[in-house]
């Protein structure tokens, strides 16, 4: 390794280690205004308040349910345990909720987790790829005796959560500079929806029956099979119609990428 390669390197160490490694002094000039090590604190420094501030960016709800004193801390520890591997600042962010989840003390905390994938769900949703829905036209296509074979895709803007905790609320009031509510474990968990339409992505929460028809989709279970478990909320005579509605809601809202029929 020659000498500048090596002042690379051990300048890398000592901004990822948070000051541990002093080595890089032995190649910094100091002057009257500042010593040697307070240069490179400057970048030991930057590096971290920069990656707090992109994360700032892409963690809106959980920042204003925690407040900037505990986000930045919170933040801290994460670019401390988190080198950063990205070129793109964007996706340096993607472990957060899972760090929080598993790590002290943000574990006496389990809300900012899934506020976190809150977060981050409506992110992935905004930067998803353009996929064009299809329309009841397309549907009108399938022969009716065939619906129960079709299989439906979700386009990559819709996501899914399910939250344990009032962070859907949190998120209302984010949005409508309302206060932050308490954080709330909620009596049964609730899944929410992420989808984009002309650029805004839009979310709700979702009755608990279109949550397990929307999971049978996902799945790349065929409209049958949707329907079966529909019969686990209503009465079978109620099924088609309740499916149907769906089906057209999910069309119309664009959360439907393509049909497929098996090969016969």
């Amino acid at each position: 390794m020659n000498a500048f390669a090596s002042l690379q390197d051990v300048f890398q160490r000592r901004i990822l280690d948070g000051g541990i490694d002093m080595a890089i002094l032995d190649g910094v000039v100091g002057n009257a205004i500042s010593t040697a090590d307070e240069r490179v604190g400057v970048y030991v420094y930057a590096y971290a308040a920069r990656l707090v501030e992109a994360l700032g960016n892409d963690y809106l709800t959980l920042r204003f349910a925690a407040g900037d004193e505990t986000f930045e801390q919170l933040c801290h520890d994460y670019v401390m345990a988190t080198p950063s591997i990205h070129r793109n600042v964007r996706w340096y962010g993607r472990g957060l909720a899972e760090f929080l989840r598993t790590n002290a003390p943000w574990t006496d905390t389990p809300a900012f987790a899934e506020l976190a994938a809150l977060d981050w769900a409506i992110g992935l949703s905004f930067d998803a790829a353009d996929e064009t829905g299809i329309s009841e036209a397309d549907i009108a296509t399938i022969p009716f005796e065939r619906w129960g074979e079709m299989i439906l895709g979700l386009p990559k803007h819709v996501q899914r959560q399910t939250f344990a905790w009032n962070v859907g609320q949190v998120r209302h009031a984010c949005d409508h500079a309302q206060p932050c509510p308490q954080l709330q474990r909620l009596e049964f968990p609730q899944t929410w929806i992420f989808s984009r339409k002309d650029l805004e992505v839009h979310y709700r929460a979702l009755e608990p029956d279109e949550a397990t028809a929307l999971d049978a989709i996902a799945n790349g279970r065929p409209f049958e099979a949707m329907c079966e478990a529909l019969c686990d909320w209503h009465p079978q005579e109620a099924v088609a119609l309740r499916a149907a509605g769906l089906l057209k809601a999910w069309v119309g809202n664009g959360w439907i990428a393509g049909v497929e029929l098996p090969a016969n």
